[in-house]
């Protein structure tokens, strides 16, 4: 089986990603920006990272590559990570 890393995974499609991953038997390296959120994919079997991916370049790669030594690869990329913002055009930067 591979090996998914996904950013994103506190909620939404990451995280259903992440739980599907799980179930099929691959292995899971979930981050957010705040790893302690991510409580529920560690006790099914994910590997958790704290990861902005609005840091710098040194702290992302930082990330990528203990991620990358957790299992000695990454077989798949999910970069589910963002944000949004809501509001009346005039009211939206």
């Amino acid at each position: 089986m591979g090996v998914f890393f996904i950013t994103g995974t506190s909620s939404g499609f990451g995280a259903e990603i992440a739980k599907e991953a799980l179930n099929a038997g691959h292995k899971v390296i979930a981050t957010s920006r705040d790893a302690g959120k991510l409580g529920e994919l560690k006790s099914l079997g994910a590997y958790t990272l704290s990861l902005d991916i609005n840091g710098s370049d040194a702290s992302i790669q930082s990330v990528v590559k203990e991620a990358a030594s957790v299992y000695g690869n990454i077989d798949v990329l999910v970069n589910n990570a963002g944000y949004i913002l809501e509001g009346a055009i005039e009211e939206a930067s």
